[in-house]
């Protein structure tokens, strides 16, 4: 027997991805202001570089809404990406410690953000079986063993785990077709089979 119950919370947190489009965009705009200054033999670079985090800047904040569609945002990421490499790369010819390192550590965070943003929109499940309940991904952790659960209740739309160690864990569940007396009868017969696994202290 298993029951997925789907959930409010999101893969994909609109306000991390426009905190990283924010970084990107403050990271451009100090690299190419110290470039287009200081720089004499590329500055045409430095205010490109200006430009486009002047521009991403007034985007994120007066346009987000467009931005964070998904087929937009992926766009600007991939524009991102392409710049921080290439402005990394630059600084490691050049041998500049400071731009390498902080472009090389962006580039691999907007790296990692194409790959996990793909899954906008992406529904999250809480699943119950006898092995556990089997948290998101967002969750720090990603199973509760029958022998850590007090008791699961699904009441007004709220799923509801207490452990034994007083630990609580809820989530918003979305509009499912679960019969919740079937569900958490199932949930009390494995914590009553478990029961003798408990800890001593708990």
């Amino acid at each position: 027997m298993e029951y997925t119950i789907p959930i409010q919370e999101e893969k994909v947190k609109p306000h991390q991805v426009t905190t990283l489009h924010m970084v990107c965009a403050l990271a451009f705009l100090g690299t190419g202001a110290i470039i287009a200054v200081y720089n004499y033999t590329i500055p045409g670079w430095g205010i490109a570089l200006l430009c486009e985090g002047l521009l991403l800047v007034g985007l994120t904040m007066f346009r987000n809404k467009w931005v964070l569609q998904p087929q937009v945002n992926r766009i600007f990421r991939v524009v991102q990406l392409l710049t921080a490499i290439a402005v990394a790369g630059y600084s490691f010819l050049q041998h500049w410690k400071v731009p390498e390192g902080v472009f090389g550590v962006l580039s691999l965070c907007l790296a990692f953000a194409l790959y996990w943003e793909k899954s906008v929109g992406e529904t999250l499940n809480v699943i119950i079986d006898e092995g556990g309940i089997h948290l998101p991904v967002t969750a720090r952790k990603r199973l509760i063993e029958w022998k850590e659960v007090e008791n699961v209740v699904l009441r007004h739309g709220t799923l509801s785990v207490n452990c034994v160690d007083d630990r609580l864990f809820q989530w918003t569940a979305r509009a499912n077709k679960i019969e919740v007396a079937d569900l958490e009868q199932f949930c009390a017969a494995l914590v009553s089979k478990h029961e003798t696994e408990k800890e001593e202290d708990w």
